[in-house]
């Protein structure tokens, strides 16, 4: 636990995210949570926390916040390709779709 915390403190958003993604696949959702809020107190600007504060409004079915969040990822992401990709999210989290799932 204590080298997981020296690579997050040293970690940028995008690794950090990507772990927690990694816990979702391993259906760790709780952890997970967790690990995007932490996220998002450290790079509250970054495009990709946003996409991780989504999955957590949408896995507690708050859908509202979880589209503004998601909105804000498609307006900081990179490339077109991203955009593309979660922009189907947003739709997804209109339609009230869990994204986690």
């Amino acid at each position: 636990m204590a080298i997981r915390n020296k690579a997050f403190e040293k970690g940028t958003a995008l690794q950090i995210h990507f772990y927690a993604r990694g816990l979702q696949g391993d259906k760790r959702q709780d952890e997970a949570f967790a690990i995007f809020r932490s996220n998002a107190q450290k790079f509250p600007n970054a495009w990709v926390v946003h996409t991780g504060m989504a999955r957590v409004y949408s896995g507690t079915g708050d859908f509202d916040d979880a589209v503004k969040e998601m909105k804000l990822a498609v307006d900081g992401a990179p490339d077109k390709q991203q955009k593309t990709y979660l922009e189907g999210l947003v739709r997804r989290l209109e339609a009230k779709e869990d994204i986690n799932k």
